[in-house]
């Protein structure tokens, strides 16, 4: 596969990471990390519903999110903010329809999806204030997810595969230009302990450190980056104990702020477009 290159110190890292992760079968965090990932949100078939993020300090001074869905497909995303000064923002996904359904207001989506074989396709069409901007091809089974960002400066290609007890993923910005640039990270069992997990980059440096806490409805992903003050929760829901998704209620949309677009996990700034 060209993504992954031939770079030898790349293979000798997944070797050294593969080969720790074979002491530590069915590790709970990163099976609960990789589901609330890859099948949380786009997997319509999944019952697995992530309900609610919650960032701690956030430098982007993002409070929360709330997620809403429909008949098992997300229906709007909507972000809060520590200055309570500050409106909420929303992200608005619609289903199979064309460009008259948008408000022009903030991010929407037109949402395409399929299935072939056993893969489900997403094609996101993404429009700020009625502007389109790019398209995002995601790709999801059961052991494995992609995303594919075309029409767009940066392009992006990223991947999450399951390989033994370890989740790989691949990263490859500027992927169609002769600038690409490719990293790797690797989500890793603790040894000691079966509800923690950790992300390390090709370097074998801690990047993050994931908790798994289990609740009545479902369970929380706790995310940490060292000794830093903050991290975020990932509440995740299980629709066969709850036997719904998440509540839904009328919100109209509003513009949505230039500072939630680019962030990485714990909401620190990484590009403009």
């Amino acid at each position: 596969m060209e993504l992954l290159g031939k770079n030898k110190t790349f293979f000798l890292t997944v070797i050294t990471i593969l080969a720790l992760s074979a002491f530590a079968t069915a590790n709970t965090c990163t099976d609960a990390y990789f589901n609330a990932q890859v099948h949380g949100v786009f997997d319509q078939e999944s019952k697995l519903r992530i309900d609610s993020i919650f960032y701690s300090n956030s430098p982007a001074g993002w409070n929360g999110r709330k997620f809403f869905y429909k008949n098992s497909f997300v229906e709007k995303v909507v972000i809060d903010f520590r200055d309570k000064e500050e409106e909420p923002s929303y992200y608005i996904y619609y289903r199979d329809t064309n460009e008259t359904v948008l408000t022009k207001k903030g991010y929407e989506y037109i949402d395409s999806s399929y299935k072939k074989q056993d893969t489900l396709f997403h094609h996101l069409k993404t429009y700020y204030h009625g502007e389109y901007e790019y398209t995002q091809i995601i790709r999801i089974a059961k052991f494995y997810y992609s995303l594919q960002i075309i029409n767009s400066t940066p392009s992006e290609f990223s991947e999450k595969f399951v390989k033994h007890d370890t989740i790989v993923e691949i990263r490859n910005f500027n992927y169609s230009s002769d600038s690409s640039l490719v990293t790797k990270a690797f989500y890793i069992a603790d040894l000691n302990d079966d509800y923690k997990c950790n992300k390390f980059d090709e370097q074998q440096n801690l990047i993050y450190t994931f908790t798994y806490i289990p609740n009545e409805n479902g369970f929380s992903i706790r995310t940490s980056e060292g000794s830093a003050p903050y991290h975020i929760e990932t509440f995740v829901i299980n629709t066969e104990k709850t036997g719904t998704t998440a509540l839904r209620k009328t919100v109209k949309p509003v513009k949505i702020t230039p500072k939630a677009r680019y962030f990485d996990l714990l909401g620190r700034f990484k590009f403009t477009k």
